[in-house]
C-alpha cells in the first residue's frame, strides 16, 4: 500500500505540523549553538523549508502532484540528516543516548527501521517514523531545558 492522497485539509495540517517541528529544531540548535552542515532550517509556518544548494519543502497540498514532485520527501530526509547530526552532537557530550537511531531516510531500534518518505511507503509505517523523529525531540527539547537550568 502507498501512502494515501488524503484531503488538502489533511496536508495543510501535516504542513502546519512540520513548521512546528522545523520551528523546534531551529529553536533547539540556536540555544545550543549549534551549526548544521550541508543544511539550513527555515521556520516559515506551515511553508517551512530546508535550505541546501536548492529549496527543499516541508510542506506539501497532497493530491496527485504529491507524487509527482519528489522534492517534498527530500525536505523531510534532508530534515532527519539535521536532526542526527543535532542528536549526535548532544550524544557526544554526555551518557545520553535518544531511544530511536537515524540512518539516512529511515528511523527506529532493534525492533525495525521506518522511512521518513512517502513514496513507496504506507502510511503506517510513514506514521511510525513521523512518532519516532518527535519522540527523539522531546527528549532532545528535555536535555537542552535542563541543560540551560542547571547552568
Amino acid at each position: 500500500a502507498v501512502v494515501s492522497t488524503q484531503s488538502t485539509g489533511d496536508w495543510e495540517e501535516v504542513s502546519a505540523a512540520w513548521g512546528q517541528t522545523a520551528l523546534l529544531l531551529y529553536s533547539l540548535a540556536k540555544a545550543t549553538d549549534f551549526n548544521f552542515q550541508r543544511f539550513q532550517i527555515v521556520p516559515y509556518g506551515s511553508q517551512s523549508y530546508i535550505q541546501g544548494e536548492t529549496k527543499f519543502p516541508l510542506y506539501t497540498h497532497g493530491g496527485l502532484r504529491l507524487f509527482l514532485d519528489a522534492k517534498f520527501d527530500q525536505g523531510m530526509v534532508n530534515f532527519l540528516d539535521c536532526l542526527k547530526q543535532f542528536l549526535d552532537s548532544i550524544e557526544k557530550k554526555g551518557s545520553f543516548n535518544f531511544p530511536y537511531k537515524i540512518d539516512k531516510s529511515k528511523i527506529g531500534d532493534q525492533k525495525g527501521f521506518y522511512s521518513i518518505k512517502l513514496h513507496f511507503n504506507s502510511e503506517e509505517q510513514w506514521t511510525k517514523a513521523l512518532k519516532y523523529m518527535l519522540i527523539d525531540l522531546k527528549w532532545a527539547l528535555t536535555v537542552v531545558a535542563h541543560s540551560k537550568r542547571d547552568k
